[in-house]
């Protein structure tokens, strides 16, 4: 994923059902916890749910604007975005 501080490795696959599942790791042990937290968001929705799920809310939730580096968040959004591309 373009735009994370570590590597990222991200794919997803799309069930006969039409909900998407992701795979993600890391190269980072932070960023590895950050893939946890957008997957666990996102694992298992369909493209709409995808689309609705106000992520910068739970963000906010979980202290993480207060707690990361610019460049995390930064790496943060990079996958969302990455997941809301691929569900398109």
């Amino acid at each position: 994923v373009k735009g994370c501080v570590s590597k990222v490795w991200l794919f997803e696959e799309m069930g006969a059902d039409g909900r998407y599942h992701f795979h993600a790791d890391s190269d980072g042990k932070i960023t590895k916890g950050l893939v946890a937290i957008v997957l666990a968001a996102y694992e298992g929705k369909t493209a709409q749910e995808i689309a609705a799920v106000d992520i910068e809310a739970a963000f906010e939730k979980l202290g993480l604007s207060e707690n990361l580096s610019p460049n995390r968040r930064n790496g943060f959004f990079a996958m969302v975005e990455k997941i809301r591309a691929l569900s398109r």
